[in-house]
């Protein structure tokens, strides 16, 4: 659980490729909020550069990211996590990406 407060810092929403890394972290005193986290082929952008008919097949993963990070103060999840690949929001020959962005938030994690 974090404490109530008011709102530090926030990340922008940022797209993270395979094989990359999602990283959040927060200043001593903070914690993580997940803010929204999608995993698919939601748009054109940085890792996904052409459309071959699958653009919007993605799945609300936010709930994977909160178990994971909200609540701590830093916190790091593989693209290839198979928490989310096992989502398979697209056709399997088709590389999904995570986008997601988090506040920090005073607190600490609760034991």
């Amino acid at each position: 659980m974090v404490s109530s407060g008011t709102f530090i810092a926030c990340s922008d929403a940022e797209e993270y490729c395979l094989p990359e890394v999602f990283h959040a972290e927060c200043a001593a005193g903070e914690v993580v909020v997940m803010e929204r986290a999608r995993f698919g082929r939601m748009e054109l952008g940085r890792c996904v550069t052409r459309n071959y008919g699958y653009i919007g097949c993605s799945v609300d993963v936010l709930a994977t990211l909160d178990d994971a990070c909200s609540g701590h103060r830093a916190c790091d999840l593989s693209v290839s996590d198979p928490a989310l690949v096992r989502t398979k929001p697209c056709p399997k020959d088709f590389a999904a990406y995570l986008d997601a962005d988090y506040r920090c938030v005073p607190g600490k994690k609760s034991p």
